[in-house]
């Protein structure tokens, strides 16, 4: 991150598996939903199985009664045990509710369950119209393009794949037609007494599961600064920057759900450093013994580094390792100027003297770092050091990339987040406005979870 690193101070040197239970919003229709993750498997599938909230068998013949109450559900076809015209045709009514926004692959089969085995054909369309009421043929649903077909009849549960249909949550109908066996098959209905053989409504989906997780965060939700996360430094100088370093409420505070690291120019006696111009913050878990080996390293934050007003800022978010020695890892440095307030750095170091080091420059698209809250990411695994800006990934540096990685990160670093002024990039002059500001939102590191 620094030329140098010098620092004085006044003495100071298998698979789980859920059963959720949903509930339909137009009646008791049940959705069982088991969740099932496997290992490091990068999708976690679910399955949800629903009620019909609505059925009926739809029937040109009158003598067949009421059929929205009955306990059974018909099929015939058209030509129906002497009847030319003659008919029955189900039609089941679900709701599908619970599947997240991030769903896909979503798969479903209408099931329906039989007592016997008929050699009878019979075709699923997606329907419009009602599935309830008496089943006044006249009063039929309008039937879509056909979705799937069966040859046969067995024992038991008979599935047909409505997948093109059925796309996230919401009210779907099906119709069922029976095309050969003319003679009437009898299905159980939603009214039917033993819930385990009523009709459903099995759906599938995928959802990524996200590799990482949570182990430390501080989210600047309180009033003060969390001092068993962090160290603050104070009465404390560097060798490579121009202010004091306090832990005055002037120079860092929480507030509003952000940590402020604030600049302001003043002169200050420091410790044996003597009078600076200009006091800042510099914060570290060094001392809190928080420290990690590998993750996933996230601030979201605001620089106070504009176009015109940040000549000799510089705020950064970086680690060091936890026993000292070489090595650096620098999540971002948002450096000021109007030369560089433009390209957040991403770097690691070997050493500070000799300098060894490697960094990249990522011109942001659009906007810079103090036009409002960017997210700024390190991915540190074993093999790879990734690093990303508002998800975008901008650079990543490997063994084949760095000759010393294997030397340097493979060990415990804590975190670091301090706002320099002056350095080799330049001194503040009159166009830099101070006091400034560099607001932190959050701090999240994240591990693997496999």
């Amino acid at each position: 991150m620094r030329t140098t690193r010098g620092w004085s101070a006044g003495g100071l040197a298998a698979a789980t598996m859920v059963t959720v239970l949903l509930s339909s919003a137009t009646g008791p229709a049940r959705a069982d939903q088991t969740n099932t993750r496997q290992g490091s498997a990068a999708a976690q599938a679910t399955t949800a199985t629903f009620g019909a909230t609505a059925d009926t068998t739809y029937t040109p013949i009158s003598a067949d009664g009421d059929n929205g109450v009955k306990t059974t559900l018909a099929s015939c076809p058209q030509s129906c045990e002497g009847n030319s015209n003659g008919e029955r045709q189900p039609a089941l009514a679900f709701t599908v509710q619970g599947l997240p926004a991030n769903a896909t692959n979503i798969r479903a089969s209408l099931e329906l369950y039989s007592w016997q085995a008929f050699s009878a054909g019979t075709t699923v369309h997606r329907a419009t119209g009602s599935a309830d009421g008496p089943g006044t043929w006249a009063n039929r649903p309008t039937l879509g393009a056909a979705l799937a077909t069966r040859a046969s009849v067995a024992v038991g549960y008979n599935s047909w794949d409505v997948s093109t249909a059925v796309t996230g949550n919401g009210g779907y109908t099906f119709a069922l037609r029976q095309s050969t066996y003319n003679n009437r098959v009898y299905w159980p209905s939603r009214e039917h007494q033993t819930t385990s053989i009523r009709p459903r409504l099995v759906v599938t989906y995928d959802t990524a599961t996200d590799p990482w997780q949570l182990v430390w965060s501080d989210e600047f939700n309180g009033t003060a600064l969390d001092t068993t996360k962090w160290d603050a430094r104070n009465n404390a100088y560097t060798d490579y920057d121009l202010p004091c370093i306090t832990n005055r409420p002037e120079n860092v505070f929480v507030s509003g759900g952000n940590l402020t690291l604030r600049v302001r120019k003043e002169q200050y006696a420091c410790g044996g450093g003597g009078t600076k111009q200009y006091t800042t913050a510099y914060l570290a878990t060094d001392k809190t013994n928080q420290t990690f080996t590998y993750g996933r390293f996230e601030m979201r934050a605001k620089s106070p580094t504009g176009p015109t007003n940040s000549k000799g800022l510089w705020p950064a978010f970086w680690m060091r390792p936890q026993t000292g020695g070489n090595g650096e890892i620098d999540v971002v440095e948002l450096q000021g100027g109007a030369q560089y307030y433009r390209t957040p750095v991403q770097a690691i170091f070997y050493s500070y003297q000799p300098q060894v080091k490697q960094d990249h420059r990522y011109a942001m698209p659009t906007g810079h770092p103090a036009d409002g809250f960017h997210t700024y990411t390190t991915e540190w695994e074993p093999n790879a050091i990734r690093w990303y800006v508002d998800g975008v990934q901008v650079w990543e540096r490997t063994p084949a990339t760095t000759p010393w990685f294997n030397e340097v990160f493979h060990k415990p670093y804590h975190l670091r987040l301090n706002f320099q002024v002056g350095g080799w990039l330049g001194d503040p002059d009159a166009t830099t406005v101070l006091p400034a500001d560099f607001q932190v939102d959050y701090i999240r590191v994240y591990q693997r979870t496999s």
